[in-house]
């Protein structure tokens, strides 16, 4: 493994916890997780491609992030250790619809595979996968091979470019998020305008979400509070089932996809009408919400846009 050609190292985005045991199964519900990622120069990761045709992962320098026990105060952890992270995608450039086999190798500073990582919401790993236009929105969990490497199929609906966010923790290190871009082949499609919603309510396979944000100030606490009702019969939804472990998550992303927020709820596992998250816009612009929930059976998931002043 330690001579295989691989991509430059990408420097590691370090995070703090939120509550104490952040990553473990039965203890991690109250933590946001956030990184600064710069954009890569080519389609997949600003990394010149090695000779076997795989690419690295971006570069994601000068990020952090505080996490609060409970929404007071900051744990320190120690920061994760320097990794290396080499991506490989099967095809390269697929098509769309096309099954696309994605792997993620973890490497530590001396070369050496990271073979050990903490559960974290019940998964060693969580994939979130975004169009550059923001229409398009998947979390998946990779398996874990061994050796430092991950493993996931996805397919991708839509030709243009696709940006990874790879959300981990190494056993004994830090909350840790690295990135790369994939470039879907075809013929450039229009892109869907990311506007402000005008109203945070929405309706999705039967259920009515409102969303109510307690403050849109950059840098400011923010509570985010989904509240769940039938559409058909107007009345309460009180029979939300736990999702990873929690009442539910949200990613945020702002629109030019460097600033990227995991949250999680604030309270424990609830079953609805309500569930309340807690966050922080890191500055002005407009920023996306996917919220996922499962009821039934069945996970959905419930997309608003906000503007943070």
């Amino acid at each position: 493994m330690n001579d295989r050609k691989r991509t430059a190292a990408a420097a590691v985005i370090v995070l703090s916890l939120l509550a104490a045991g952040c990553g473990s199964a039965s203890n991690d519900g109250h933590a946001q997780h956030a990184s600064d990622n710069q954009e890569a120069a080519n389609e997949h990761s600003g990394h010149p491609a090695s000779e076997n045709g795989n690419a690295g992962g971006d570069s994601d320098a000068d990020s952090h992030s505080g996490h609060g026990s409970d929404g007071d105060g900051v744990d320190s952890e120690k920061p994760a250790a320097d990794l290396s992270q080499e991506w490989r995608f099967s095809p390269q450039n697929p098509k769309p619809g096309e099954e696309t086999n994605i792997e993620l190798f973890l490497y530590d500073n001396a070369g050496k595979p990271i073979e050990k990582y903490e559960v974290n919401h019940e998964k060693l790993m969580h994939l979130i996968i975004v169009s550059e236009d923001m229409a398009e929105f998947m979390h998946i969990h990779p398996e874990y091979a061994g050796e430092g490497k991950f493993e996931a199929a996805a397919s991708f609906a839509k030709s243009g470019a696709y940006k990874l966010f790879a959300d981990f923790i190494p056993t004994g290190s830090a909350q840790t998020t690295i990135t790369s871009t994939l470039k879907v082949a075809g013929a450039k499609e229009t892109a869907e305008p990311l506007e402000k919603d005008a109203e945070l309510t929405k309706s999705v396979d039967g259920i009515t979400a409102a969303l109510k944000v307690s403050s849109f100030k950059a840098g400011e606490e923010a509570d985010l509070t989904f509240t769940f009702n039938d559409a058909a019969t107007k009345k309460p939804i009180t029979d939300l089932q736990p999702y990873l472990g929690a009442i539910g998550h949200v990613v945020i992303l702002n629109k030019d996809l460097t600033r990227y927020l995991h949250v999680h709820p604030k309270d424990g596992n609830g079953s609805g009408p309500n569930a309340d998250f807690s966050t922080s816009f890191p500055e002005p612009g407009l920023y996306k919400i996917w919220g996922q929930f499962q009821r039934n059976g069945k996970t959905f998931i419930i997309p608003f846009t906000v503007e943070a002043e």
